[in-house]
């Protein structure tokens, strides 16, 4: 009996940690998203490179609780690409800030998609 206790409770234990993990993704992701997608909608002026290091800001605080669920790489690879956004917006390359966000909306959507169960995570 004490086994069956132990086994219930352990399993409880697992659940509650996952459904945490997945929240605490989904809250932190999806602000920076929200940031992300205004920034895209953003016109080519002054305010990107403002907006970007507001990013970039957010970003390095939201990582410090992303580091526990998220592999390091891809985190490490949004770190560079958030980080040159602001120096491409203040040098005019405009092209290539877009493109920036761009990728960064991917790799986070890609992160959110990951963190949610669902039948292909799964298998």
């Amino acid at each position: 009996m004490k086994r069956l206790v132990t086994a219930v409770v352990l399993l409880f234990l697992i659940v509650g940690i996952s459904c945490f993990s997945l929240f605490a993704q989904e809250r932190e992701l999806g602000e920076l998203n929200r940031l992300a997608i205004e920034l895209r909608q953003t016109e080519a002026t002054g305010q990107l490179e403002e907006k970007s290091e507001e990013l970039f800001r957010l970003w390095n605080e939201k990582e410090r609780l992303l580091v526990l669920f998220v592999r390091h790489d891809v985190l490490d690879e949004l770190t560079v690409r958030m980080a040159q956004l602001p120096s491409l917006a203040r040098h005019g390359e405009y092209g290539l800030f877009y493109s920036g966000v761009d990728v960064v909306l991917a790799r986070m959507e890609d992160l959110l998609e990951a963190a949610r169960p669902t039948y292909r995570n799964l298998l």
